[in-house]
């Protein structure tokens, strides 16, 4: 009897053993598996290196305009994409009479100070970020660097495909020193500079 009842024991034991040990194993189905073998591809971006003073990439796909036809601006750099309403626009401008920096220059232009301006920074450089509630919704982000006033525009769309596209290219955006003779207002316009430089990336 004392045999028995030990080697009833001894079989639940490894019963209750498998049990727990299949229990604890962690089950990965093979779509989950498979899934986590997919790469993810980061678009491809391009640079436009602009000689009034600043650097800022864009994502492959955007209509870049550079109208050469203004010839009252340092930069009238527009950026568009096929069937999606809206844009955005850097200009470079001269600082106007009176203007020492964003604050002043939303003070002195009556269609900023009607919006709501928030303290930004772009470029590293001290900014204003004014949200006008005109029809459609427009974002300002604006700095005074290196004797030029300096802003981002951004048409908003419903559906604020533009706000997160311009979010990312603010994030690149970069100052360096204006070549003046290569770019003066009521002159030439914009050079071609568009590095083109191809930034896709794959994660494993």
């Amino acid at each position: 009897m004392i045999f028995f009842g030990g080697l009833a024991l001894v079989v639940f034991g490894a019963g209750g053993y498998l049990f727990v040990s299949k229990a604890g194993t962690p089950v990965v189905s093979p779509k989950a598996s498979e899934e986590s073998a997919t790469p993810t591809i980061i678009p491809k971006t391009l640079t436009w290196d602009d000689p009034a003073g600043f650097t800022i990439s864009y994502p492959e796909g955007l209509i870049l305009n550079k109208h050469d036809e203004d010839t009252a601006n340092y930069a009238h750099v527009e950026f568009t994409a096929p069937g999606k309403p809206g844009g955005i626009v850097v200009w470079v401008k001269d600082i106007p009479t009176g203007v020492t920096d964003t604050g002043s220059w939303i003070k002195k232009d009556a269609s900023l100070s009607a919006g709501s301006a928030l303290d930004t920074v772009i470029g590293g450089q001290p900014g204003q970020k004014i949200l006008l509630a005109t029809v459609p919704k427009k974002e300002i982000i604006g700095s005074v660097y290196d004797d030029a006033l300096f802003y981002v525009e951004i048409t908003l769309d419903a559906g604020n495909y533009w706000q997160g596209v311009a979010d990312s290219m603010l994030q690149s955006f970069t100052f360096k020193p204006i070549n003046t003779q290569a770019n003066p207002p009521n002159n030439t316009g914009n050079s071609d500079t568009s590095s083109g430089v191809d930034e896709e990336e794959v994660l494993q």
